[in-house]
């Protein structure tokens, strides 16, 4: 285990190099490896996390199992030479200022089960090679500045539960090898720049509980193999340019309690299978000025999307009259359920709750984003 506060590095390398002269130059690769992480300009100790800890690799850089340097304020780029420490298992160096780009040499990692470099700077794109860690259960590359596709080597990651490349800026579309994944639990993909349509192969994930890939260019119809997705309990899609109709097979995700697929091009009539959704407390459809109907019976009242902000196109929401297109009442004023006019402010506490219901681990970030949504509508 490597988990060194800085004024432990020197006596971590003078005891290993006494080992050995072999020991002294296997040592030198990894000086050079902790220099180009050490937070630059930093002597003092406190700098580091209060809880890190070192038990010092009493061989050479491939018999450490684990490298722990979150929350250091450590800068600089990923070294090649990680590549060396082919017996690790875990690497966490989240919530650092790390740059550059991830080097291609982390494929040979492949006893990694846990990657975590989550809330750096990081750039460039993932190198194919990533798709060589094949015993990756975590990866947690969200709030960087990747660019570039998901290559689709990715597909090789079987044993892969929790995809975490949210907020980053991938663009492409993505890869129908996701398929193949079917041990995912949670793919988090949202607040990027992915484009084309969601692949007909993703019904094949049917461990998947969470879908959350709202916030990009996405086009293209919903495939209706996602209604083989029965262990979902969340589908966000909201903000993208997906098109057609709701397919009546979402009406089999029985364990769905989120679906927000609010501010798209979707068009239609609600159909009647959702109301088998008996598990929804929260559905949000509005600004889908195609959408018409009413919301299925069998729906819990309170997952209505009546929290929806005025002077949304509100479309099933208001009873939209397939027939004529026309609103039965005035968008500029929605109704819920119960004939209440709710305020805006009204929306934003509804979605907050929901919000933290959904996503606990998440909510302080969503309340900063609805802060700020809330301070721009209130200018306008």
């Amino acid at each position: 285990v490597l988990a060194a506060p800085r004024n432990n590095i020197d006596e971590l390398l003078q005891g290993m190099a006494a080992h050995s002269a072999t020991t002294l130059c296997t040592m030198a690769a990894l000086g050079m490896v902790m220099a180009m992480l050490l937070f630059v300009g930093s002597t003092a100790a406190e700098q580091f996390n209060e809880t890190a800890a070192y038990q010092t690799c009493t061989t050479t850089p491939a018999s450490c199992t684990h490298l722990s340097l979150d929350g250091n304020s450590m800068t600089g780029t990923l070294p090649s030479e990680l590549g060396t420490f082919t017996s690790l298992t875990r690497m966490d160096l989240r919530s650092n200022q790390l740059t550059g780009t991830l080097p291609s040499e982390l494929g040979s990692l492949t006893r990694l089960t846990h990657m975590d470099l989550h809330s750096n700077q990081l750039s460039g794109s993932l190198p194919s090679e990533l798709g060589n860690l094949t015993q990756l259960y975590y990866m947690y590359l969200y709030s960087n500045q990747l660019t570039g596709t998901l290559p689709s080597e990715l597909g090789a990651l079987t044993r892969l539960y929790w995809m975490q490349l949210f907020s980053n800026q991938l663009t492409g579309s993505l890869p129908s090898e996701l398929g193949a994944l079917t041990s995912f639990g949670v793919m988090n993909l949202y607040s990027n720049q992915l484009t084309g349509s969601l692949p007909s192969e993703l019904g094949a994930l049917t461990r998947l509980i969470r879908m959350n890939h709202q916030d990009n260019l996405l086009t293209g119809t919903l495939p209706t193999e996602l209604g083989m997705l029965t262990s979902l309990t969340k589908l966000d899609l909201h903000s993208n340019q997906l098109t057609g109709t709701l397919p009546s097979e979402l009406g089999k995700l029985t364990r769905l309690s989120l679906i927000w697929l609010q501010d798209n091009q979707l068009t239609g009539t609600l159909s009647s299978e959702l109301g088998a959704l008996t598990r929804l407390v929260d559905m949000i459809v509005c600004d889908n000025a195609g959408l018409c109907g009413d919301i299925p019976t069998g729906v819990t009242p309170d997952a209505h999307s009546t929290h929806c902000p005025a002077g949304a196109t509100f479309g099933t929401l208001l009873g939209l009259d397939c027939a004529t297109s026309t609103p039965t009442e005035s968008p500029s004023s929605p109704t819920s359920v119960s004939g209440e006019q709710p305020l805006k402010d009204n929306w934003f506490r509804k979605r907050n709750v929901a919000r933290k219901r959904a996503f606990p681990q998440k909510y302080s970030w969503f309340r900063k984003q609805a802060k700020q949504e809330e301070v721009k509508n209130s200018t306008n």
